[in-house]
């Protein structure tokens, strides 16, 4: 089992590395987008059907939007983070926008899969998306869940990929 673990950190630190490459000592900046869903449905169906036949809705506090309203409030005081959500009574989604280096980049990505996985009981991380700038450039792109993270970036030659596969 720790060498699973140990396997698991080495790979993160790779991923460390390549972005260390790209950023050349620059801050890089990390978009995450974080889809979430209820754990329970009990807000459900009276919610939709309000939003799609009258094109407004107004979001009723629950336990759901609660806890999501923790993480936002957590990650953005934690990392000054740019947080912009939508969020629906059921379900939504967050996108938040981090600058820095690429060790509290990869700190931050795995900070928020774990707030999700530890302290949301209403909410289940559906799936989570993003993208490394560096500038205004296109850096890296990401993709996954609460279980395995994607991350495809430019390898040294500049002419190839490469891809990461992170466990949490």
């Amino acid at each position: 089992m720790f060498s699973k673990i140990k396997l698991g950190m080495e790979d993160w630190r790779k991923l460390e590395s390549d972005l260390e490459r790209i950023a050349a000592g620059q801050p890089l900046e990390i978009v995450i987008n974080v889809t979430l869903v209820s754990s329970s449905d009990e807000a459900g169906e009276e919610e939709e059907e309000e939003h799609h036949h009258h094109h407004a809705h107004h979001l009723d506090e629950n336990e759901f939007t609660r806890e999501v309203a923790k993480m936002i409030d957590y990650v953005a005081q934690e990392y000054n983070a740019h947080v912009h959500p939508h969020i629906h009574s059921n379900h939504g989604s967050v996108m938040f926008s981090v600058k820095g280096s690429p060790k509290e980049l990869t700190k931050v990505l795995r900070d928020v899969i774990e707030f999700v996985k530890l302290n949301c009981e209403k909410c289940i991380l559906h799936s989570l998306d993003g993208e490394f700038h560096l500038g205004e450039d296109l850096s890296g792109i990401y993709f996954g869940d609460a279980y395995k993270i994607t991350v495809i970036l430019p390898a040294e030659d500049g002419r190839r990929l490469k891809v990461h596969e992170l466990h949490l």
